[in-house]
């Protein structure tokens, strides 16, 4: 379990209306609720798509041709990051609304 001081950077977007969706600020709590108690640092962008974009990205990145409900990108760490630093829980969270 992780004890001490939490930074959370958790951006949302919508690329599509907000009506009926959760608010960012829901899913800023959703988010802390997950990670609490296990990570201290996390750099998340969580966007919500229609089923159009939902299909492109999952057709890119999986080569599906349909929109699935959620698509995770676990971001990369820097190539010749020296031993022992630590880096925040880095990503990016797509969240496809009608699916």
């Amino acid at each position: 379990m992780t004890r001490g001081p939490v930074r959370l950077d958790v951006a949302v977007s919508y690329a599509l209306p907000r009506a009926g969706l959760p608010s960012a600020v829901s899913f800023r709590k959703w988010v802390a609720a997950a990670l609490k108690g296990r990570i201290r640092e996390a750099d998340l962008a969580v966007r919500i798509v229609d089923e159009k974009e939902g299909c492109s990205l999952n057709h890119h990145y999986r080569g599906k041709d349909y929109a699935t409900n959620v698509l995770s990108f676990p971001a990369d760490l820097p190539e010749g990051l020296p031993k022992g630093v630590k880096m925040p829980l880095l990503g990016d969270l797509v969240i496809c609304a009608p699916v």
